[in-house]
């Protein structure tokens, strides 16, 4: 049984042991020497490179651009640093005032040339890792909003200004459409959505119910109605909004090392597939490979008899040992 065997029969409730690392095409180029600018400059050359090292690993999900979700910023105009080694961030916020937000054209989206080629990347990528489930990374609505005006100015603009807070998550839930469902369009088979401003290490559970939960609610539903799940993922701890992350009904959610993994369970219930949640620094990156075996076994314990997805916590490190990966996913297996 391959690994997208493995999930989607777990995900339809079939006592399947899936297991993933949270390997990232930011992980595949830097394993190699290649930045991420060097792959929005030249997508098609780096896709060899990017597949070898996917297959080199026995992981049943491969996620995909969680290193380029500025990508629709780009396109709307946005400048981004690319240092060597690390994600890209923001020269200068998008957005400095209202007047910004209206003008923002939506439709250079769709025509812009890096976008399309990305698009079309996505869907050789998913082609050629048939045996693995290619997750596309598409930013959430709400830490996309942070983005646009600065998080800093952002967590301001949520005690200060609710109205304009609603335009700006407004305004970036159509580009969350226009630029995540052609993904769909081009054959990906699941969406990871990913929204790291979201986690209760920054807002409140207030603050989610108000501005994260109806956002999410609405672009997961759209996503699921087109036959496609949604893998959820918000980083830190997320104890106090699990209740309301239930309603918004991913198909996977994963969580943080800081999350009970047994409490999150109980609280989700059965029909969304809990993924955790192993340390990625600490012990993925850090540890020894007994360490990675014990915190592995022990996050398969706590999960119990459930749909469960063994995952690190985050995203992984390109300094992951290899072994340590490979440990990993022998456990998840259960070999």
């Amino acid at each position: 049984m391959n690994g997208k065997q493995r999930v989607f029969k777990m995900l339809k409730g079939e006592r399947i042991r899936a297991c993933s690392v949270f390997a990232t095409e930011f992980w595949a180029l830097n394993r190699r020497g290649y930045s991420l600018k060097k792959f929005l400059e030249d997508p098609d050359g780096m896709l060899p490179l990017i597949v070898q090292e996917a297959q080199s690993i026995d992981s049943d999900i491969f996620f995909f651009l969680a290193g380029l979700t500025c990508l629709p910023m780009l396109a709307l105009g946005a400048r981004y640093e690319f240092p060597e080694k690390g994600a890209p961030y923001s020269e200068t916020p998008i957005v400095r005032d209202p007047g910004d937000l209206e003008d923002l054209d939506l439709g250079k989206i769709a025509v812009d040339e890096r976008v399309k080629k990305i698009w079309e990347v996505a869907r050789k990528l998913s082609r050629i890792l048939k045996d693995k489930v290619v997750a596309v990374n598409v930013r959430a609505p709400f830490t996309q909003a942070a983005q646009m005006v600065e998080p800093e100015n952002f967590m301001r603009l949520l005690h200060k200004d609710e109205k304009y807070v609603f335009e700006l998550i407004e305004k970036s839930t159509e580009i969350f459409m226009a630029y995540g469902l052609p993904f769909i369009e081009n054959g990906v088979e699941m969406i990871y959505i990913s929204d790291p401003t979201a986690s209760g290490d920054l807002i409140s559970r207030k603050h989610f119910e108000k501005y994260v939960l109806p956002t999410l609610k609405k672009v997961v539903s759209v996503i699921r109605e087109k036959g496609v799940p949604v893998l959820l993922h918000i980083c830190g701890d997320i104890g106090d909004r699990l209740d309301l992350i239930r309603e918004i009904g991913p198909d996977i959610m994963s969580v943080d090392h800081k999350v009970d993994l047994q409490k999150a369970g109980e609280v989700l219930g059965e029909e969304i597939c809990l993924a955790g949640n192993v340390d990625p620094s600490e012990v993925m990156e850090y540890g020894s490979m007994e360490e990675v075996e014990r915190k592995a076994q022990e996050c398969i314990e706590k999960a119990g008899n459930r749909k469960f997805l063994l995952l690190p916590g985050c995203e992984i490190s390109p300094n992951t040992p290899i072994e340590n990966i490979k440990t990993f996913l022998t456990v998840g297996h259960g070999a």
